[in-house]
């Protein structure tokens, strides 16, 4: 993990803006390149506050020492894209979008809380070493 910045690094916040242009350009590619859907702005800016949100409360955790936590939600943010993306070339009569959508966001709260999880594990470990 030394590919991360240090704890409490402002290099966490360009990481968080660069994450966040990614995200929203990976949904944007899904809706209106992988779906042909035609393109509103009105969701292409919901997107972007999805996006943002998301990075800022990955990195913002990770700012404050959480790594395993920005690990796995990453880790779940691409493999929900990669279901999302397969949910696209199944005939499910217009049903494609949503399921997809769905299975992403799963798959973003899965990372997320085995983030979570791995960092309990961690801090449970760490202090029974201290005592």
């Amino acid at each position: 993990m030394n590919f991360l910045p240090p704890v409490k690094s402002n290099s966490w916040f360009r990481w968080m803006a660069v994450y966040g242009v990614l995200l929203w350009l990976l949904l944007l590619l899904h809706r209106f390149l992988l779906l042909g859907e035609p393109f509103n702005a009105l969701i292409a800016l919901r997107f972007v506050l999805l996006s943002l949100v998301v990075s800022g409360v990955i990195h913002l955790l990770g700012w404050l020492g959480a790594r395993l936590l920005w690990i796995c939600s990453t880790a779940g943010i691409m493999i929900g894209f990669v279901v999302m993306a397969s949910y696209t070339y199944r005939d499910m009569s217009g049903w494609e979008d949503l399921a997809g959508f769905l299975s992403f966001g799963m798959s973003m709260l899965g990372g997320f809380v085995l983030g979570l999880a791995a960092e309990g594990v961690y801090l449970l470990i760490k202090r029974r070493r201290q005592v």
